[in-house]
């Protein structure tokens, strides 16, 4: 894998269509069945979906959590808030890789634990910051992942599930 992306992540990602709000999470493990569960999930309420579609339900009802989820990369599970409010997307026993950036304010929350790994320190990494420092954090989470974001990637259909209320909510 190379040191970097052949694109800019950031730019990937809203060049197809993140104009708001933006919160992912990349969850260590491959059974996205199970980790839906974990969330609390009722399998009965998902669509398998493109982003474009996901991205639609941005302006839905803040009160019930979306997230657009599935595979990452071998091992990885990818979820991203698309409606709803900040979520905590921590699961037992799995690591979890979470970035959060609120446009309104130009603030984002970096990537907790990454400081410290090795082969990141060239990246300089902030625990917070604007816009323009997440990028930096999305090559880090590409490293550690072992995928970086790309069109494929973005083509790639997820799930669209609903989070139930006051289940993950933080």
């Amino acid at each position: 894998m190379e040191a970097f992306p052949e694109e800019s992540q950031w730019r990937l990602l809203t060049s197809a269509g993140l104009r708001e709000d933006f919160q992912a999470a990349w969850i260590e493990g491959g059974d996205i069945g199970e980790i839906a569960a974990g969330l609390g999930v009722d399998p009965a309420t998902t669509l398998e979906c493109d982003l474009a579609t996901a991205l639609r339900w941005s302006g839905a009802d803040a009160c019930t959590p979306v997230i657009w989820m599935g595979r990452h990369s071998p091992g990885w599970t990818f979820a991203l808030v698309v409606a709803g409010s900040v979520l905590d997307l921590s699961l037992p026993d799995r690591r979890v890789l979470d970035l959060c950036y609120l446009r309104e304010i130009d603030e984002f929350y970096g990537v907790g634990g990454l400081h410290d790994r090795t082969g990141l320190g060239d990246l300089r990494l902030k625990d917070q910051g604007d816009e323009d420092d997440l990028d930096p954090h999305l090559v880090a989470v590409g490293r550690v992942t072992g995928r970086f974001i790309d069109r494929d990637w973005l083509a790639e259909r997820r799930t669209l599930c609903r989070v139930p209320v006051g289940v993950m909510a933080s």
